[in-house]
């Protein structure tokens, strides 16, 4: 049941541009471009920031983020990229699987994505669903909390004999 759990969260949710996949990121393999549509732009080099506003929408290879503003930091001269949020009706989709929550923030150093605000993560009938979603992304492991008083919702189905 561990590892089901375990196996939705991780499969489901990875969005980021340099991280797509719950698997640790291999450096040689090449990723396709990122796709980023929004009504409006705004960089601030001073603050080293990048804001996608208004209906904001990047695509990466088979994953797609939703959400009402997109934010990206980075640092240096190469812009190299260390955070990335998606605030507003997030929806990180790919392949069948769909997280959904008020935001959501990748931490690229600690290769860590902290999902909050109602975050639920679906594929078909199962999902899972509490306060906040952690995603350790090298260690491949998730927390789900329940918060204060809350608790962590959770249902998988089992597949029947002819449904494998």
């Amino acid at each position: 049941m561990t590892k089901l759990i375990l196996s939705l969260v991780l499969t489901a949710v990875f969005f980021l541009p340099v991280s797509i996949s719950a698997a640790p990121v291999d450096s040689t393999q090449r990723r396709g471009p990122i796709h980023v549509t929004s009504d409006r732009l705004e960089a601030d080099d001073q603050a080293q920031t990048v804001i996608f506003s208004g209906n904001a929408v990047a695509t990466q290879d088979d994953v797609t983020i939703h959400g009402d503003r997109l934010t990206i930091k980075y640092v240096g001269e190469e812009r190299e990229i260390v955070q990335l949020i998606a605030d507003g009706h997030v929806r990180i989709v790919q392949q069948g699987k769909l997280a959904t929550g008020e935001k959501a923030v990748y931490y690229k150093g600690e290769e860590r994505v902290v999902m909050t605000g109602s975050p639920k993560v679906t594929e078909g009938e199962n999902f899972v669903e509490g306060q906040e979603i952690t995603l350790y992304l090298n260690e491949k492991r998730s927390v789900v909390s329940g918060g204060a008083g809350g608790r962590v919702n959770a249902v998988f189905t089992p597949k029947s004999e002819g449904n494998k």
